[in-house]
């Protein structure tokens, strides 16, 4: 049995991988909204846009319309995953071990912690590109205030992120909007440079990228949630957490495009402060300084939690200062090369696995004819068919990777065909899950909070 968990009266989180008791749970669903809308609403936001005309090469329309697609596809997700946090109680990954196993989660927990290392680095290095502009810093300076920031909120933990996230919304509703003005007041209808190969593959490469951002997100969706009351109506669960994300995405991915037709995104906040008179240029790079910490601190809350759910029996804000400090030195190292090839290298990294493992996901807790849920606390769970499938769809993903690290031979041959890997990875890997539960009866108890995932099985 597990023994229940008190929190501890502190201004510090104090639970990890534990269940959140029915004592702990406060909250309502718009909380959800204001978290998301914040998380999106931000500088890592503007510049994927912008990658879509001013790398890409897509004119401004289509590349809007790309934005929207994949926006859409991939905060779908995020508000599908986040209804589970108030019925479960548990971190998104730890429901994750009820397809994958105990073990089998192991990858899945090792890459969630990469991804918020990951994104710590891409925040961080836009955060140093603010700092440079506003005050002259040194890369070394800016890294070290960019690190003290972002980690002493993901410390103290998930309440005061719901309170920067919400303090934060109003600010950048406003700094957006004035962007607004003068960012599509600007807009070319025409990117400055053409698609490498054609407007099609360059419109799914846009829509990959777009959703590969967001898909990052729907990997903690249940860890911003778990708190909210075992009652909480699901439709609204999803409708806050998925409209925040969405409503956000493609407002501010929408101006990166239009920004991104001035030219390269060689340094983004010159691509901002450019645009603006001095002063106000000044408070709108402020705002998105404020915007890029909040943004991260999701990334290594959730990726310390991923640590925890992984085994390491550490403190979680133990936890949250190694991965910070992962992110912090790889951002060091990151900050000399070309920041538009890593940013794209990065979110397609990122989806090769995020998006077969959001399918394997839908399928075992949504999909028709699935098995009884398995207890995710259980040790005699240890593999379930998840990794199989997801390895199964990386597999097939491999021909289509067209990135500068690594080029598989059909995108080689036929590089219009390179950004559908994520999508037939994410069909192939459903797939492969569905089948073997086609023939089983679906268990019609849900799962309790107080009884996380566990079937009357």
């Amino acid at each position: 049995m597990r023994a229940a968990v008190r929190e501890r009266p502190s201004p510090i989180e104090q639970l990890g991988a534990e269940p959140v008791p029915a004592g702990l749970r406060h909250g309502r669903p718009r909380s959800l909204f204001t978290l998301w809308f914040g998380a999106n609403v931000q500088f890592a936001t503007l510049s994927v846009g912008a990658l879509s005309t001013s790398v890409f090469g897509l004119d401004f329309v289509p590349a809007v319309l790309a934005i929207v697609v994949g926006t859409l596809l991939s905060s779908s997700l995020v508000g599908l995953f986040s209804t589970r946090g108030p019925l479960t109680g548990v971190l998104q990954l730890v429901q994750s071990r009820v397809p994958f196993g105990r073990l089998g989660n192991l990858p899945s927990a090792a890459f969630t912690v990469v991804n918020g290392v990951g994104w710590c680095v891409v925040d961080s290095l836009l955060g140093i590109f603010i700092l440079r502009d506003l005050t002259g810093m040194g890369f070394g300076p800016a890294l070290a205030v960019m690190a003290v920031a972002q980690m002493g909120v993901a410390v103290v933990g998930y309440r005061l992120i719901h309170s920067v996230e919400r303090a934060l919304t109003v600010l950048l509703v406003v700094v957006f909007a004035v962007m607004s003005v003068y960012g599509f007041g600007e807009v070319s209808a025409q990117a400055p440079t053409a698609p490498a190969h054609g407007s099609a593959a360059a419109f799914l490469l846009v829509v990959a990228v777009t959703a590969a951002r967001v898909l990052g997100w729907s990997a903690y969706a249940s860890d911003y949630s778990r708190y909210l009351p075992a009652t909480t109506a699901p439709r609204r669960v999803f409708l806050a957490a998925g409209g925040g994300s969405a409503v956000a995405g493609v407002w501010v991915g929408s101006l990166g495009a239009a920004l991104g037709t001035a030219g390269a995104l060689d340094d983004p906040s010159a691509m901002v402060s450019g645009l603006l008179p001095h002063a106000l240029g000044t408070l709108v790079l402020l705002s998105l300084l404020l915007s890029t910490l909040a943004s991260t601190v999701i990334d290594l809350y959730s990726g310390a939690m991923a640590a925890l759910v992984a085994g390491f029996t550490i403190p979680r804000w133990v936890s949250v200062l190694v991965v910070g400090g992962l992110g912090t030195a790889l951002a060091w190292y990151a900050g000399h090369g070309d920041f538009a090839a890593q940013l794209n290298d990065f979110l397609l990294m990122t989806g090769y696995w995020l998006a077969p493992w959001a399918a394997v996901t839908i399928v075992a807790f949504w999909g028709r004819g699935r098995p009884a849920l398995a207890d995710p606390y259980d040790p005699a769970h240890r593999f379930g068919r998840g990794l199989p499938c997801v390895l199964l769809a990386l597999a097939v993903e491999f021909p289509f990777m067209n990135q500068s690290l690594y080029t598989g031979p059909l995108a080689a041959a036929h590089p219009a065909l390179g950004p559908l890997g994520l999508f037939v990875g994410f069909l192939v890997a459903g797939g492969a899950y569905a089948v073997p539960a086609a023939s089983r009866t679906r268990t019609t108890r849900l799962p309790l909070a107080s009884d996380p995932l566990r079937s009357d099985t």
